[in-house]
């Protein structure tokens, strides 16, 4: 029963190639192949050209040249035969000719990150951003690639990207981005803030998060860059006022006070450009990351901020991002928001009408 089952296959299959147009023994793939090869990009060993299921999705690409199946069935074979560089350049040569889908740039660079080819990985990715721009996974990838060529201040940004345009609910937001976004922090010798990830990686959701483990890579990271923060016990407590329960408070940035919004749903503490020239904020081109907000993606230069002091609360080389913005976007006499690249130094509460911000407990 089974040679027979057996037999119809390899009958039905025989029947297949010599449907496809070719003798997959005798004809010359490089000949019958050629144009395929030339949109892909690719040339392929003989040998692997006339494995059956090869020639047969080689064959399809002939006859339907933006065939999304055909170059993912093509890709996911050429990687079981061990030539993932092909596989790879392929699906990066069919998006650029055929427009999609960009899925095949994702496993482009999944497969070019595996390779170490780091340079062409970013090509790729750059590739993936331009046609999806907001897509999460599109930044996130290039700034893998972008830390494997060693361009850690773009890599910070993609990163930054990279959270900021996942959903809502940040709890489903894996904790390797902001593992890698500390990495590159301590790489480029900044420690204070290569401990902010970790920390609003913790806020996000303290009860399962905030241990021994996570305390232990924020306190090196600390050591390391002997941040200052404030050494006794600190709390300042400020009202919840209105419908909204905005709290705003004066802070001092730089040795410049301003009127801040205390915001723990933003992820950094924010100020308008106007305020950033006063405290001598850098803006360095090419830092441009875009802001989850109430309405919607803003854009902002990610910079940084020798100290912000809130009361009695002190915390140094804090992220923050830089924004153009009229002099209502905040609300009247508002200079920006103060986020959790400041306000997860801190253990926050909000209880009885108050928000109370104080000195982390040493567990």
């Amino acid at each position: 029963m089974v040679r027979l089952w057996l037999f119809c296959f390899l009958l039905i299959f025989a029947g297949r190639i010599e449907g496809a147009g070719a003798s997959y023994l005798d004809e010359n793939p490089d000949e019958v192949f050629a144009a395929v090869y030339s949109q892909l990009g690719i040339k392929l060993p003989v040998r692997v050209a006339r494995d059956p299921q090869v020639w047969l999705t080689l064959d399809q690409l002939k006859r339907e040249a933006c065939d999304q199946k055909s170059i993912d069935d093509l890709a996911l074979l050429l990687d079981k035969l061990g030539y993932r560089r092909e596989a790879a350049n392929g699906q990066y040569n069919f998006v650029k000719r055929c427009g999609a889908p960009v899925l095949a740039l994702h496993k482009s660079i999944n497969t070019l990150l595996k390779l170490t080819d780091y340079s062409l990985a970013v090509e790729v990715a750059d590739e993936f951003v331009r046609r999806a721009p907001t897509n999460h996974d599109a930044y996130y990838l290039r700034g893998v690639a972008l830390e494997g060529v060693g361009d850690y201040r773009r890599a910070l940004v993609d990163y930054a990207n990279a959270i900021e345009l996942f959903s809502t609910d940040k709890t489903k937001i894996g904790n390797s981005v902001f593992a890698r976004m500390a990495n590159v922090y301590a790489k480029l010798g900044e420690f204070c803030q290569a401990a902010t990830p970790i920390l609003t990686w913790i806020a996000i959701d303290p009860a399962g998060r905030d241990n021994s483990r996570s305390r232990k890579i924020v306190s090196d990271y600390e050591t390391q860059g002997n941040c200052a923060t404030s050494s006794e016990f600190q709390k300042e407590r400020f009202a919840l006022r209105g419908q909204n329960r905005v709290v705003t408070a004066k802070a001092d940035i730089n040795g410049v006070v301003g009127l801040f919004i205390i915001d723990t749903g933003a992820s950094y503490v924010s100020v308008k450009s106007q305020f950033a020239e006063r405290a001598k904020i850098p803006r360095a081109d090419g830092n441009e990351i875009r802001l989850a907000t109430a309405n919607g993606l803003a854009k902002g230069k990610l910079s940084r901020a020798d100290t912000v002091l809130l009361g009695k609360l002190r915390a140094t080389n804090v992220p923050v991002v830089v924004q153009d913005l009229d002099d209502k976007s905040y609300g009247a006499g508002v200079d920006g928001l103060l986020g959790m690249s400041f306000l997860s130094r801190f253990e926050v509460q909000m209880s009885g009408g108050f928000i109370e911000i104080r000195t982390r407990s040493k567990k």
